[in-house]
C-alpha cells in the first residue's frame, strides 16, 4: 500500500519531536503529503487571556516544525492544521477523517509527562477509534 498523506500531530514534546522525524523520513521515502497537526486543548471554560496565550504557543510549536519540515525539502508537500477542542485525539481523527489521511504518527506520551502510563491518553485513543494506520512513536 502506498502511502499518499501522513498527519503527525505535534505538541513540541520530545516524544512530539519523535513522531515529527519519524514522519518526515516516512514522507521523504514515500513521497507523500505531511500534513503537521497541533490542538490546543480546551479543558472547560477558560478565560480569554489564557485561551490567547495557548494559541500564540501553538502558533510558535507550528512554526518550528514547520520551518524544520522546510528545510527537509518538504515544502512543497506540506500542510500546517490548528485547531481547538476539549479532546485531542478527537479533534486528531476529525482531521485524519476529513483529510483522508493513510497513516497517523504520534509520540508516546505529550506534553504532560508521568510515569504511571505506559502511554499517553491521547496515544491510546487513537489507535482504537481510527480508521487508518497510526504509529506511536517511542
Amino acid at each position: 500500500m502506498e502511502i499518499y498523506k501522513i498527519l503527525v500531530a505535534v505538541d513540541g514534546s520530545d516524544h512530539g519531536d519523535k513522531a515529527f522525524e519519524h514522519a518526515t523520513m516516512m514522507c521523504k521515502n514515500q513521497k507523500s503529503l505531511l500534513i503537521i497537526v497541533h490542538i490546543i486543548e480546551e479543558p472547560g471554560n477558560i478565560g480569554h487571556t489564557i485561551s490567547n496565550q495557548l494559541e500564540q504557543d501553538s502558533n510558535l510549536i507550528l512554526q518550528k516544525y514547520k520551518t524544520k519540515a522546510e528545510s527537509m525539502g518538504l515544502q512543497p508537500s506540506l500542510k500546517i492544521i490548528q485547531d481547538r477542542g476539549f479532546s485531542v485525539a478527537e479533534k486528531i481523527l476529525e482531521i485524519a477523517e476529513r483529510e483522508k489521511v493513510n497513516i497517523i504518527v504520534v509520540g508516546q506520551k505529550g506534553q504532560i509527562l508521568t510515569d504511571q502510563y505506559l502511554l499517553g491518553s491521547t496515544a491510546y485513543k487513537l489507535p482504537h477509534y481510527s480508521k487508518c494506520s497510526v504509529v506511536i512513536v517511542k
